[in-house]
This record gives structure tokens, C-alpha cells and sequence, in this order.
């Protein structure tokens, strides 16, 4: 058997979480998912798949570039990543690195997640100003869901914002992010944006004061990437998911038209 490192991609709204879940609770995840299509196209025993992420996303939330490391008796990683896409359902499997037994996903380098929000009503100079004061070094415990024995004390190397047409992106980067913590941090800055929370409510409550700004909606959250020390992945020369891409591209354009012609029906009825 071989062990790879392959970089995923996946829709959040389709799954309830990246990790299994017991089998009672009828719950769809991205892990199970997986597992389900790993065992449809590989002969590798259940018990030996040993299946493991980079990053947990919660139901919602979606990735461009989670990563996952699995055994396989795949001899050629591009077949795999091209059976692996043809069966799977809301998985996209993009690039492989083959890691030896002792490779833990978890310790990654860096990981990239974006936060997409509307721009209506929104302040955008009080929204970055608000996004910018949670760059650097802090103790997070009001913008994290709490774990116990987990330090709430870490940084946040980057924070930027951008508009892009009718969305305002916010990007973050750090070693590793606390449960909830974008979402909550998100909630805030928006909240300052709207005109609903001020830069001070929220500088004093970053600095220890008792509060919180609620949840930001998962799907508003994107993982981009995690990258790992050593060497990259290898993307191979032909998509390996490029079929899929055709479907789901025209399924979508059906979804916008439906949304579309909905809004155009109510125009002509009121004139």
C-alpha cells in the first residue's frame, strides 16, 4: 500500500461537516463521502484507509484546498485522482503528493481561508478597520468556540479586504485557526460595517471585556489552501475532474436562470 497526501475541493452546502459521523445520525460528510469512494474504487481494506484531514470545516463551509491523507492500493496516484473523480459526488480531487507513514496532516504550514459577504449598506473603511485590528498576536477567547485545554493566545499573520464587484472578501492567514474563530471574528467586523457595533466595542472585547457578536453564516467561508513544508503537490497535465466540471458549470447556469427569471416575472407584474 502507498500513502498520499491529495489536495480536495468541495461545496459546503452539501455536506454536514468535513468528519464522520455515526452512522445513526444519517448526517452526509465530507469524510464519509470519501471513505464511501475510496472503497467503491480501491481495494485497500476499510480498516487500513486510515483517513485523515488537514483542516476541519464545519456543515457550510466550503474548501478549494483542504487536503486529506489516505492509504491506497493504487499503483499510479493520476488514476486514482481520475477514478476517485468519475464516482464522487461533491468531491473534487485536484493533486497528489505521495507522504510516508508518519506524515500528519494536521501539522501544516499555513493555511488560507476567505470570508465572502455582501457590500450592501456596508461601511467599507470602518469594515477593513474592524478586520484589521485582529492581524498579529492576541488572546482570542471571545472570537472562539471553546476547546478545552486549547490556548485561546495565538496570531493571525494576515488580514486583508478587498471588494470585488457587489462581495467584499476578507482573507485570512495563520499557522492554524481556533473552532469558529473566523466566523466569529466575521460576525464582528461586519456588525461595525453595518453601523450595528462600534471599533471600540469591539478593541474592548478583543482586549479580555466580557461579550460576544454572535455567528457569521458558514457559507460565507472558504478554506483556500493549507501548504505543508517540503515539497509541493503534483497537479497532473489533464484535469483529472475536468467532465464533472462541464455538469455542475451547466447546472448552475439552469439554478441562476431559475433565480433570474424569478426576479425578471416580478419586474413585469409590478410594472
Amino acid at each position: 500500500m502507498r500513502r498520499y497526501l491529495v489536495k480536495v475541493a468541495y461545496l459546503g452546502e452539501g455536506f454536514s461537516g468535513s468528519q464522520a459521523q455515526p452512522p445513526e445520525t444519517g448526517l452526509r460528510t465530507v469524510a464519509g463521502e470519501v471513505r464511501s469512494k475510496l472503497l467503491l474504487t480501491d481495494h485497500v481494506p476499510e480498516d487500513r484507509i486510515d483517513l485523515r484531514f488537514a483542516s476541519r470545516t464545519d456543515a457550510g463551509v466550503s474548501a478549494l484546498g483542504n487536503a486529506i491523507a489516505f492509504y491506497t492500493e493504487f499503483k499510479d496516484p493520476e488514476t486514482m485522482l481520475r477514478a476517485l473523480n468519475s464516482v464522487s459526488d461533491g468531491v473534487y480531487y485536484l493533486a497528489y503528493r505521495e507522504v510516508d507513514d508518519a506524515f500528519n496532516p494536521r501539522i501544516a504550514d499555513k493555511r488560507y481561508y476567505r470570508y465572502s459577504c455582501p457590500a450592501d449598506r456596508m461601511d467599507l473603511p470602518a469594515f477593513r478597520e474592524a478586520a484589521e485590528l485582529f492581524e498579529g498576536h492576541h488572546d482570542f477567547k471571545r472570537f472562539a468556540k471553546n476547546e478545552t485545554g486549547k490556548s485561546t493566545v495565538m496570531a493571525i499573520d494576515s488580514v486583508n479586504v478587498r471588494l470585488r464587484g457587489n462581495i467584499i472578501e476578507t482573507d485570512f492567514c495563520a499557522n492554524y485557526f481556533l473552532w469558529n474563530q473566523i466566523r466569529r471574528i466575521m460576525a464582528a467586523v461586519m456588525q461595525v460595517g453595518l453601523g450595528m457595533s462600534s471599533l471600540q466595542d469591539v478593541k474592548e472585547i478583543l482586549a479580555g471585556r466580557d461579550g460576544t457578536f454572535g455567528l457569521a453564516k458558514p457559507e460565507g467561508l472558504t478554506l483556500l489552501d493549507v501548504t505543508f513544508p517540503g515539497e509541493g503537490f503534483t497537479f497532473p497535465e489533464e484535469c483529472p475532474y475536468s467532465r464533472r466540471i462541464g455538469r455542475d458549470l451547466f447546472r448552475d447556469g439552469l439554478r441562476s436562470g431559475f433565480h433570474r427569471t424569478l426576479m425578471d416575472r416580478y419586474r413585469e407584474e409590478t410594472g
